[in-house]
């Protein structure tokens, strides 16, 4: 297959250019990518040769299926950090982030994840995705006072506010920190 107007190739790579790619990282180490593919005498951009060696061919690369710890693991550390998989990636030694977000994509994103719909349905509260939208008046918070006649309550200069939750995917709703506010109309 030939890519662009340079003649560079794109697709799999073969076992040769591997060969090639490993040799040329062992000689010279590595970084300076923009060297690789001369240097090995590969007809791949720089790109492709660095993220072959990252994600496949770095011997530090743990294979095969992920243990019952590093799901736990996986599982726990998606919960708090979300899709930020070179992240999630680094507590777990030996995995790649794209070995990461495809195994949580492939096996896990389904089974385990917390969806929104089952939790607004326990508390008979309409899923902001599963309704049609309406419109909120939104009023963000001003250092300022209000009167006692102005339509809000006030505490400490803050008016006294409706939060609305507002299901974002897969976050706790118990534990909602943003949230849309508005004034209680009198």
């Amino acid at each position: 297959m030939e890519g662009s107007s340079q003649g560079l190739k794109k697709g799999a790579w073969t076992a040769e250019e591997d060969n090639l790619l490993r040799q040329c990282i062992d000689k010279y180490g590595e970084g300076k990518w923009h060297q690789v593919p001369l240097r090995a005498g590969l007809n791949r951009c720089r790109k492709s040769c660095r993220l072959r060696w990252l994600n496949y061919l770095k011997p530090s690369i743990k294979r095969g299926k992920l243990n019952s710890d590093e799901v736990d693991l996986l599982m726990r550390l998606h919960k708090l950090l979300g899709n930020r998989w070179s992240l999630i990636a680094g507590r777990l030694p030996g995995r790649t982030a794209n070995d990461v977000k495809n195994y949580w994509n492939t096996h896990l994103s389904k089974k385990h994840e917390p969806g929104c719909k089952t939790q607004m349905k326990k508390r008979n509260i309409p899923c902001s995705y599963t309704t049609p939208a309406q419109k909120i008046d939104v009023f963000k918070p001003r250092p300022r006072s209000f009167t006692v006649n102005s339509g809000c309550s006030h505490n400490n200069g803050m008016p006294e506010a409706d939060i609305v939750p507002l299901c974002l995917g897969h976050n706790d709703t118990n534990n909602v920190s943003e949230n849309i506010i508005t004034c209680n109309k009198r």
